[in-house]
């Protein structure tokens, strides 16, 4: 209700939450002593009541220390605090090939947690790839990590509450809360693969095991390239940023026809997620010079030709307008949500 930036009375959050007096005065106070929620001051008065007093998120007590792992050879760490805004960066660059290993992240979170000044109450993890709810990340091509449990390796090293989640849910959360989704949403991320998160009711869909979203290695040319996977064709062999720059670099003439195959390609990817679930918004982020006009409207074409119907209305395909920060907002976002539902025995 208060993030981020609303001001409301408990007497306001009460009505709008159905919670008793009782349990929002103490569900706020407890928030207040945890440097989660500060007073702002009575409400103008409204007949012969008492005025209540405003309560919003408090910016300045806590911080958070969060580290996105979805760009190619560089981690990027920032404090944030609990508005989700970026307050501190740091970035640790590898050589080409190399990517960051469990070490890595730790001497990158343990640069942020210095620079908080001890305010650090919470740690996020941006992970491509396979995560379970416990914060192993089963599998990551793109890092080649597989079991690495790196929430328990952050906590261990550092007794601060840690949470981790795939890079694209953690993008997809900040379109949701910082942008203009709404609660049903698919959203489509492009970096070095391709990765998609889905809204349903506003709760993020899962999977049995975790995997829900890996589009990206979804076989759809059997003589393809080789993926990093193993396999050949998948679709982020041919739709990635990464892949789609190198192709660029290599004939700069042919970037209007790589673009348009590309969007045609994820669109037809697309169509049976958007019929079989009835979605009609689709948000797709990636670089601006990739997901642009050329882009998104060969994207559009191929989901309006294979899956349109007579009773369905429009399926808006739309681009991403978060920044860079996006996947970075959104873990620190979800650690906020992890935050503020943790309650004491």
């Amino acid at each position: 209700m208060l993030f981020p930036e609303n001001r409301m009375s408990r007497a306001s959050l009460g009505k709008a939450t159905g919670l008793s007096r009782t349990s929002l005065s103490d569900i706020s106070s407890e928030m207040i002593g945890e440097g989660l929620l500060y007073e702002l001051g009575t409400e103008a008065a409204q007949g012969r009541g008492k005025p209540g007093t405003i309560l919003a998120i408090d910016p300045e007590r806590v911080r958070l220390a969060c580290v996105d792992l979805s760009q190619p050879c560089v981690a990027t760490g920032a404090t944030l605090d609990l508005r989700a805004k970026v307050l501190n960066r740091h970035e640790t660059v590898f050589s080409s090939g190399e990517e960051p290993g469990p070490d890595d992240v730790m001497d990158l979170v343990r640069q942020l947690v210095q620079v908080a000044g001890g305010k650090v109450r919470g740690i996020g993890i941006a992970v491509p790839g396979v995560v379970s709810p416990s914060g192993t990340v089963i599998s990551s091509s793109n890092l080649h990590w597989d079991n690495i449990s790196i929430r328990d390796i952050i906590e261990a090293e550092f007794g601060i509450p840690t949470y981790v989640d795939n890079d694209t849910n953690a993008a997809l959360t900040t379109e949701r809360f910082l942008g203009h989704g709404g609660e049903n949403l698919i959203f489509v991320q492009l970096t070095r693969g391709v990765g998609a998160s889905t809204l349903i009711n506003d709760a993020i869909v899962r999977g049995d095991d975790s995997s829900a979203g890996e589009i990206g290695h979804i076989v759809i040319d059997p003589n393809g390239p080789r993926c990093e996977c193993g396999k050949h064709g998948c679709l982020e062999t041919f739709v990635s940023a990464t892949a789609l720059e190198a192709a660029m670099r290599k004939d700069p003439t042919s970037r209007l026809s790589l673009l348009t195959s590309a969007g045609a390609r994820l669109g037809r990817a697309l169509t049976m997620p958007v019929s079989l679930l009835n979605i009609h918004d689709i948000v797709i982020y990636g670089p601006p010079e990739i997901v642009g006009d050329v882009f998104l409207d060969a994207c559009r074409n191929e989901v309006a030709r294979l899956s349109s119907n007579h009773f369905s209305r429009g399926i808006s395909i739309r681009r991403c307008e978060q920044g860079a920060d996006a996947t970075l907002r959104g873990i620190g976002i979800m650690s906020i949500r992890r935050m503020a539902g943790r309650r004491r025995p």
